[in-house]
């Protein structure tokens, strides 16, 4: 049976021992698994103890560079451990290689990138070795922010991240994991503004944060973008503009929409992408609220190069 590969990446003291540690150390990740493989490429401060290791039946291999891990060599360990699952903790001032991005073997599926982000170093580094910081983040499906406090620039770090890599999964820790309130929020719209204008990258936020919190919006100008994706038969004055989300793959996406009324639907096109600005009022529905955008204006849009919608 494959073992599925997690790979984690950052530099040196970012944290990536701290979150494979607490990863073996959580048992919905864990459950069903029972025998892992730690690939070390690089040791900081925390330390992997056999006792550790004993208690949840997790091996380790030092390796001195990615080189080293053909796929001869991941034949031959995986022959030895027979593991469950793959860890690979990466050299953070090495490219990831392109043996782990397309050539891993079918008995180790490359399946998550994971990069830890020191947040109080943060802004030195990609001023300063920003190359390498382009390295680490682009080909990332998660990134963890740790070390964050109050004061930390949510702004910074997501704008930066998000120009490398606009898909990647964005999370915000304290030390050791902790949850953290960043004072200037982790959104990147002000939804306190008269106006509030959702770029493309920003709809999937905005949707979720819309969908928890509907009353903040009640009242709001706002400008959203988005594809026709159905009309409403019974509101011939209505439609529903969104974006897809992926569930699993480009195949299975489901649609994250916002039904738009006060406008021509016969003068639309499916599938066609517009520019819509009005207000928002929250209406009753089966299992709370939700909002309907009341449109004052709508214009054709140019559809991103990139349509899918991403949650942080």
């Amino acid at each position: 049976m494959a073992a599925p590969v997690y790979l984690f990446t950052g530099f040196l003291d970012s944290g990536k021992t701290t979150l494979i540690k607490d990863t073996l150390c959580d048992e919905d990740f864990m459950r069903g698994t029972d025998r892992t493989l730690i690939i070390c490429l690089e040791q900081g401060e925390v330390e992997y103890t056999n006792e550790f290791l004993d208690a949840h039946n997790t091996f380790i291999e030092f390796l001195d560079a990615s080189t080293q891990l053909t796929v001869e060599r991941m034949r031959e360990l995986d022959t030895i451990y027979h593991p469950n699952q793959v860890f690979i903790e990466y050299n953070g001032s090495e490219s990831v290689s392109e043996t782990l991005l397309s050539g891993m073997p079918d008995f180790w599926p490359l399946v998550e990138i994971l990069t830890t982000v020191d947040a109080s170093t943060f802004g030195n580094y990609i001023n300063n070795m920003r190359s390498l910081m382009f390295e680490q983040l682009r080909y990332s499906d998660v990134v963890i922010c740790n070390r964050c406090t109050e004061d930390t620039s949510g702004s910074l770090l997501r704008g930066n991240i998000k120009a490398i890599n606009r898909r990647a999964q964005i999370f915000y820790e304290g030390n050791f994991g902790e949850p953290v309130n960043l004072k200037g929020g982790t959104l990147p719209f002000d939804k306190s503004k008269p106006l509030i204008d959702i770029k493309d990258d920003d709809y999937g936020l905005w949707y979720m944060d819309a969908s928890e919190h509907p009353d903040d919006y009640e009242g709001k100008s706002i400008i959203l973008r988005g594809a026709y994706a159905e009309p409403l038969q019974k509101h011939p004055n209505s439609f529903v503009l969104g974006r897809r989300a992926m569930v699993c793959c480009s195949e299975d996406t489901a649609l994250c929409g916002i039904t738009v009324t006060g406008v021509k639907v016969k003068a639309l096109k499916k599938n066609a992408w517009y520019e819509v600005e009005g207000n928002l009022k929250t209406v009753p529905v089966a299992d709370g609220k939700t909002l309907v955008l009341y449109a004052s204006a709508i214009r054709n849009y140019n559809a991103p190069t990139d349509e899918f919608v991403y949650f942080s």
